[in-house]
């Protein structure tokens, strides 16, 4: 075989290229890039390959510590956070209400160090020192190119809190004469290293490789949008009072009550996005999507409406809910799960998927949570069980609160109701969402959604 023939692709099997991926996107989709400056610019650059369904918003940072609200700030204009490296992701993603990724660290960008630090003849590339890379992928790499690699010295990256470790580990091997240079992946470690005059190499992901997270990124953008667009019907049925065996009211009174749990029904729809509409007597229609759902529900752990219609109203109600890719779909499987609902008392709320699953879901539990024992957030706990307890009861779920709304609970001030917040947010207690328009205008108010689940007895 000719080497002609042993490169060219196989017959019938044409070279893919990133729009033949791409393809494959079904939504438009935004996708937020965070990072340091010079490697957001480069994903940035591949923009005109990505095709018109797929759109790159930059969002740079300058040091580490800016990344969350760089993350926070992008995401309110974003479906999916593409992230530069596993640091950024963990400093930041769990903080998102988006879906969001990261460029993995890999070889690759070891052997394209290796080849760019090889014109300076100062760097011995088998006596060097390498972060964030594995050992095992590092070894890979020498094998790949021959060389030997029992000399290097190797400090993976193993969350946040080992890159505290990489700039000491690297000057220490280079003063001790173990090492040549310091390859390292991150950008504040590389310039301290060259201003103390060790010879430093940046490892950055390749171009294939960033084209390849980008595609990763659509992808999963659009397919968490498809899922978000599913559509979801809800059939609500409010109880006559207990003793009454129906509705005699008067029709004034019955109509009374029609409207207010009509507006109670109303407040919880549209903060959700999703679309009330009144049926006959005391039964109501509620028309949403897959993620509107999941936010009624906090992600289908609570029933929807129904706790919210007794602390209110003193009255009961029956929720079938029904997914499906049609109309007609969603709403037999909502009629299903209203059946299911009236024949189990215990389980007001019921949800019939497409494919058939049950959920029976619970209505909420404001009782006094157990503050979990001799662990290191003691106090930030004892905090949101005060937050929480002093939260009215018909207070909707999950708790996103302001500065504001602390200060009025705790009876302290604005400046101390936000150390507390941000207290919360340090110890995972609180999750920090995107800024809200304040109502009068000027600076947008910072919410929190407080996690009442860190209550729970571990």
């Amino acid at each position: 075989m000719n080497d002609a023939a042993s490169h060219s692709p196989r017959l019938g099997v044409p070279p893919q290229s990133p729009g033949d991926h791409l393809a494959r996107v079904r939504a438009p989709v935004t996708i937020g890039v965070v990072g340091p400056p010079d490697v957001v610019q480069t994903i940035m650059s591949l923009d005109a390959a990505l095709g018109g369904n797929v759109r790159l918003i930059g969002a740079a940072h300058q040091t580490v510590a800016e990344t969350l609200s760089s993350a926070q700030t992008v995401s309110e204009q974003a479906d999916i956070v593409l992230f530069t490296g596993p640091l950024q992701y963990d400093l930041a993603a769990e903080y998102l209400p988006i879906p969001s990724t990261f460029v993995p660290i890999s070889s690759t960008s070891l052997l394209s160090a290796l080849i760019r630090g090889s014109a300076d003849p100062a760097i011995d590339m088998e006596r060097i020192s390498i972060d964030s890379i594995s050992l095992a992928e590092v070894g890979e790499a020498y094998a790949d190119i021959g060389r030997d690699d029992s000399r290097l010295h190797v400090a993976p990256y193993e969350g946040p809190a080992s890159v505290d470790d990489f700039g000491e580990f690297h000057a220490e091997l280079f003063r001790s004469g173990a090492t040549t240079a310091a390859f390292t992946t991150v950008k504040s470690v590389a310039n301290r290293l060259a201003e103390a005059g060790i010879p430093t190499v940046r490892m950055s992901p390749t171009t294939a490789v960033l084209r390849t997270a980008l595609v990763t990124s659509a992808l999963l953008g659009s397919g968490y949008l498809l899922e978000e667009a599913q559509l979801v019907l809800m059939t609500v049925q409010v109880m006559a009072p207990v003793g009454s065996g129906h509705w005699g009211w008067s029709n004034y009174r019955l109509q009374g009550t029609r409207l207010a749990v009509h507006q109670v029904l109303l407040e919880e729809v549209e903060n959700a996005g999703a679309a009330l509409v009144a049926h006959e007597g005391m039964t109501f229609g509620v028309t949403a999507t897959a993620g509107a759902l999941r936010r009624m529900t906090d992600d289908l752990h609570v029933a929807p409406f129904v706790d919210r219609l007794e602390a209110a109203l003193g009255l009961r109600a029956l929720v079938g809910i029904g997914t499906g890719g049609t109309v007609q779909e969603a709403d037999a499987n909502a009629q299903r799960a209203l059946g299911l609902a009236q024949s189990h008392p215990g389980h007001p709320v019921q949800l019939v998927s497409t494919d058939g699953t049950v959920v029976g879901l619970p209505p909420r539990s404001r009782r006094r949570p157990r503050v979990v024992a001799d662990d290191k957030y003691a106090h930030e706990r004892e905090l949101l069980r005060r937050i929480v307890m002093a939260l009215p009861d018909t207070e909707p779920e999950p708790l996103i609160v302001d500065a504001a709304r602390i200060a009025d609970a705790l009876s302290v001030t604005l400046r101390s109701a936000r150390r507390i917040l941000h207290s919360l947010a340090a110890a995972g207690m609180a999750w920090t969402m995107p800024p809200a328009p304040s109502p009068g205008g000027g600076r947008p108010r910072q919410r929190f959604r407080l996690m009442i689940g860190k209550l729970e007895a571990r």
